[in-house]
């Protein structure tokens, strides 16, 4: 990492942000997942001195990682279409000319191809997200262009904040206590329209997690978790998936066929543009409510 601040040109892309960029997106597809435009920018930012990127440049240091890979390993699958939008978990416009290669449809290589033609974008996305995925040597790959190992990336090490949501996770911060009293002791702040609320703390889940708090009203239960002013955007960003694991086995411990299960994050800061669009898309619903901010 280098102290001085990087500008976010494309020969410091080339020099500083593209092997990063490969093993974050090595690690997502080890693990099955994508990497939003947002968060790549984030980190660039905060872990190697990268001055404001605009998240839509953040395509150009990944096209430049995939060029790199085929230079090697001409099959390879299209790693870089793990970096995504935030609107729809897809790639951008610039993955565009890859996929039109890769699949010879020379309409998906078009300005605009991927407003005009969604179903046909969505389909090959699919389609290289599952050659991504199933390619079985990309620590190979890593290790031939770099030489050396690949050091896998664990994006829940990134947080900030001590919030105590996991048996055996650590203490709590006292900022974070605060918010989560607060909250269960408010619902009618915090979900007005809900009556005869039963608001417990620290609810267990069969999965072993506990939820920060739950309300138990006659026709929902809501599950809530909640994060400090001591977040930052990686706690955020984990306090969405947070919520999609809580009303997945909120639903399935519950035994009814179709129980009403919902699930917020409270959050003390507001959401930048990439986690609103992200809860939106997940259905997690956020507010703010700032008990520790004076």
């Amino acid at each position: 990492m280098t102290k001085t601040p990087i500008s976010p040109t494309n020969a410091n892309f080339s020099k500083f942000a593209v092997e990063p960029i490969t093993r974050w997106l090595i690690s997502a597809a080890l693990n099955r997942r994508t990497i939003t435009y947002g968060e790549a920018k984030v980190r660039l930012e905060e872990e190697f001195g990268f001055t404001k990127i605009f998240p839509t440049r953040m395509g150009h240091p990944a096209g430049m990682a995939m060029e790199q890979i085929a230079a090697k390993f001409p099959t390879a699958p299209l790693l870089n279409v793990l970096l995504v939008r935030k609107e729809d978990g897809m790639p951008g416009d610039g993955a565009g000319s890859f996929l039109a290669t890769r699949f010879d449809v020379k309409k998906l290589g078009k300005k605009g191809a991927r407003k005009k033609h969604p179903d046909l974008w969505r389909r090959h996305f699919d389609q290289a997200a599952d050659e991504v995925y199933a390619y079985p040597d990309w620590e190979a790959v890593y290790d031939a262009i770099y030489s050396q190992k690949l050091t896998r990336d664990t994006p829940d090490s990134k947080g900030a904040e001590a919030d105590g949501t996991v048996f055996g996770g650590g203490g709590e911060g006292k900022n974070h206590k605060a918010l989560r009293l607060w909250v269960q002791s408010n619902p009618h702040i915090v979900c007005p329209r809900l009556k005869d609320v039963r608001a417990e703390t620290e609810v267990s889940l069969y999965s072993g997690d506990r939820v920060d708090v739950v309300y138990f009203a006659p026709n929902a239960t809501v599950g809530i978790e909640v994060k400090s002013k001591d977040s930052n955007w990686f706690d955020l960003q984990r306090g969405v998936y947070q919520c999609v694991k809580y009303r997945a086995v909120l639903a399935a411990q519950d035994g009814r066929e179709s129980p009403n299960i919902q699930v917020f994050l409270v959050t003390e800061t507001e959401l930048d543009s990439d986690l609103q669009a992200l809860a939106k898309r997940l259905g997690v619903k956020h507010a703010v409510h700032s008990v520790n901010v004076k």
